[in-house]
């Protein structure tokens, strides 16, 4: 699942997760478009504020 579609299911917009994540909200966005990736560390964040495990974010 996209990030972009986890994001809009758990009813959490991008300024809040880039806050949360110390990023920028254009990072998140490209992340969002997929015009690039969350690092390691930024996976294992974003899999516990959104509760699902991070092989679900990156689509394995």
């Amino acid at each position: 699942m996209l990030l972009k579609e986890l994001l809009k299911a758990k009813g959490i917009k991008q300024k809040w997760l880039a806050s949360r994540l110390g990023v920028s909200e254009v990072t998140v966005s490209n992340w969002c478009s997929g015009k690039s990736m969350p690092n390691k560390s930024h996976l294992q964040k974003l899999s516990e504020l959104l509760e699902v495990p991070v092989k679900t974010i990156v689509n394995v």
